[in-house]
């Protein structure tokens, strides 16, 4: 018998961007009704931040995949209204924004803030959304952030 409920449609939608990030080589996957949406290679928030203004409305309802899940992503997933995040690491910053949106986390560990890719200070995107507080805000500063260095 096959599981037609959205509730199983997304367990399954996690379960597959579960596996597609332990595959080591992904660190971007979104999934809707079982097929990928999105994908990248590239670490960091950017990949996320490149989805969500590429296609917003494509991003709504999926399960997104993540290495790392800090502030900024988590505001970006609220953005898109997705279903819901999986990912090996998250800051508690992300887990209490996504439970006020009422998007659930599957995190493996959790981490009081996110640190810099050499882990000498806080990521800067984290320290970028401290005074936001809305997903729009935050999309904002990151299209500026992105399109200054582009």
């Amino acid at each position: 018998m096959s599981c037609t409920t959205d509730r199983c449609k997304i367990h399954a939608d996690i379960e597959l961007a579960r596996n597609m990030l332990r595959g080591g080589d992904l660190g971007l996957v979104a999934v809707k009704d079982g097929k990928v949406v999105a994908s990248s290679h590239e670490h960091g928030v950017r990949p996320l931040v490149d989805a969500v203004l590429a296609d917003r409305e494509r991003l709504r309802g999926a399960v997104v995949g993540d290495r790392v899940v800090g502030r900024a992503s988590a505001m970006l997933c609220i953005y898109c209204d997705v279903a819901a995040v999986c990912t090996p690491l998250a800051s508690e910053g992300a887990a209490s924004e996504l439970k006020s949106a009422d998007i659930p986390l599957f995190a493996e560990k959790m981490a009081p803030s996110i640190l810099n890719r050499d882990a000498t200070n806080r990521c800067p995107f984290e320290k970028m959304t401290d005074g936001l507080r809305s997903p729009d805000e935050v999309v904002a500063a990151l299209r500026a952030f992105f399109e200054a260095r582009s």
